[in-house]
């Protein structure tokens, strides 16, 4: 009887790996953001201007390390609930583009001035190629320069 206590009270493997893991780094990751905004607050109210970018910069990473540590702790992955919300909603723009698609465009007669004005074209590049200058005849050839 004496063994089943102690199994009781060992926590199992997984937990406590996300403490070493997770738990710690992320203690570790805020104290250390708290501090160099103190001191970027402090070198600010000396007079270095740069400081206030870097007393904004360090508070804003450390909310970004408790959310990496909160994703993790919820999901375990951070791409995990990402992924799962985007398959949703590409599922539901699926079925709402699959509801709503156009007719196709009715097919327009052939306008006889355009077919004369599209053979005109293929006629004119026949006789003078595009890149080429006007007076020059389409048979010259780059080596014959």
């Amino acid at each position: 009887m004496s063994d089943q206590p102690s199994q009781l009270a060992k926590p199992p493997p997984s937990r406590r790996r996300n403490f070493w893991q997770l738990d710690i780094p992320m203690v570790l990751a805020v104290i250390m953001c708290s501090v160099f905004t103190v001191i970027e607050v402090r070198r600010a109210g000396e007079g270095v201007g740069r400081a206030w970018a870097y007393a904004v910069e360090w508070p804003m990473i450390g909310l970004f390390c408790v959310w990496i540590w909160y994703r993790y702790r919820k999901e375990g992955s951070i791409t995990k609930g990402f992924s799962d919300r985007w398959k949703n909603r590409i599922a539901q723009l699926n079925t709402t583009a699959a509801a709503s698609v156009a007719p196709p465009a009715p097919v327009l007669p052939l306008d006889p001035d355009l077919a004369a004005w599209q053979s005109y074209v293929d006629e004119l590049q026949l006789r003078e190629p595009p890149g080429r200058p006007p007076g020059e005849p389409a048979a010259k050839e780059m080596g014959e320069r």
